[in-house]
Parts: C-alpha cells; sequence; structure tokens
C-alpha cells in the first residue's frame, strides 16, 4: 500500500495542478468563429471552490507554496538580476561571461504571473453574474487572509489578477460583489509614495513578529517581512 497523502498536501497537489497549467494562443479564422459561438462550451468539471472554498485554508495553502519558491531563491539570483538591468554594468567585460544564476528567481515570478491568471481564470469562467460575484467575493476573502498572514507576495497577485482587462470590464458582475474589503486592500498595496502604505504595514508585520506569543504566529510572520 502507499504511502497516506495528508489533507494539506492533497490541497497543496490541487492548487499546484490548476496553477501550473500553460497558457497558450489561440487563433481563430472566420470560419471558425460561427462554429465557436454556434457550439455549447464543454461542461467545467473542477474550479477553484470545488477544490477549496475555505479563504482561510487557501491562504495558508497559497503560503505554503510562496515559502518553497522563495527558499530556494539564493541571494546572488538578486545581485544578478539588478546587475542585468543595469546596461552600463552588462557591457562591462567581467559580466559579459557570467552564467546565468537566476533560475529560482524566475519560476517565482513565473508562479507569481500563473497565480494572477489562475484567479482572472476561476472568476471568468462562470456563465452567470452572480456566479462570477461570488467567486470574486472569495478571492476578496483570499486576499484579505493573505494580508492577515504577511503574504504580500500572494496578495499583490489576486490583486493583480482581479484588476485584469477582462476581469476589470465585467462592470455589472462587479456591481453585485460586496467590494469594500477589496478597496481597503489595493489602498494597501498602492504604489504611490514609493509603497508608503506597504511599507507601513511592513513594519507593523514586523512589529506582530516580535511580540507573538507562538512558533506558529512567528513562523507565519516571518514570511511577511522575509516576502518584502
Amino acid at each position: 500500500p502507499g504511502t497516506p497523502v495528508s489533507p494539506i498536501n492533497q490541497n497543496m497537489n490541487a492548487l499546484r495542478d490548476n496553477c501550473c497549467c500553460d497558457f497558450g494562443v489561440v487563433k481563430v479564422t472566420t470560419s471558425d468563429k460561427l462554429v465557436t459561438f454556434k457550439t455549447k462550451p464543454p461542461p467545467i468539471t473542477k474550479d477553484m471552490l470545488s477544490i477549496c472554498n475555505d479563504p482561510y485554508t487557501l491562504a495558508q495553502q497559497l503560503t505554503h507554496i510562496e515559502l518553497e519558491h522563495l527558499s530556494r531563491i539564493e541571494p546572488e539570483e538578486f545581485v544578478q538580476a539588478f546587475v542585468q538591468k543595469d546596461r552600463l554594468d552588462v557591457s562591462q567585460p567581467c559580466f559579459s561571461d557570467q552564467k546565468k544564476k537566476t533560475t529560482n528567481l524566475e519560476a517565482y515570478v513565473r508562479w507569481f504571473n500563473r497565480l494572477c491568471y489562475l484567479v482572472a481564470t476561476e472568476i471568468c469562467m462562470p456563465a452567470k453574474k452572480k456566479q462570477r460575484a461570488t467567486v470574486i467575493e472569495f478571492f476578496i476573502d483570499v486576499a484579505r487572509e493573505c494580508f492577515n498572514i504577511g503574504n504580500f507576495n500572494s496578495l499583490m497577485a489576486i490583486i493583480s489578477g482581479m484588476n485584469m482587462t477582462p476581469v476589470s470590464r465585467l462592470k455589472k458582475t462587479w456591481s453585485k460583489a460586496k467590494t469594500a474589503k477589496f478597496f481597503i486592500l489595493e489602498h494597501q498595496m498602492d504604489p504611490t509614495g514609493n509603497f508608503y502604505n506597504y511599507r507601513t504595514a511592513l513594519r507593523g508585520a514586523a512589529h506582530r513578529s516580535r511580540t507573538a506569543n507562538s512558533n506558529r504566529e512567528k513562523v507565519r510572520l516571518h514570511h511577511e517581512t522575509s516576502s518584502s
């Protein structure tokens, strides 16, 4: 018999399956458009809410994945990434022959982008406005839990996904959703003033980490200071 899989591992595996799909560009010709509009789309067999409908649990699983990615990134990857952005430094001989060492950092960026697309896709999939509004409210709650845990990277990815054009243009859907918490979270991540609000939140997170009463609290809050 195989090794039993814990509920946490099951949730993480299901989340990875949803996030690791590849996105491709489909070219539709004029003749294909008639078929597209007349043919009923295949039923959706699996969505995020059917896998995990508890915002707190999903925020925890996202944090586990974030920490897994973050733990693989070495300091020199950040150094090389910054060096590559400076054309003057890149042109220097000492950097021209340097081997690429930003694989883990790039994987972290890809994870962020996939989470953005996952959020946007999950919101756009339901056919009815009320269902889409429910998904929007769910991800707002997930984003709020990420903020409370200190997972600012997933928080920013969720906000970015909800601000993608296919989602933001759904005006009637947004009108049916409770969005007060979303606008508060957007305000917290506002880039104005060199991310002043975000930096203030980080200082608060660092204070909570120092005054945490349990190891469980310290582990969560340590992530929010690490992900800055």
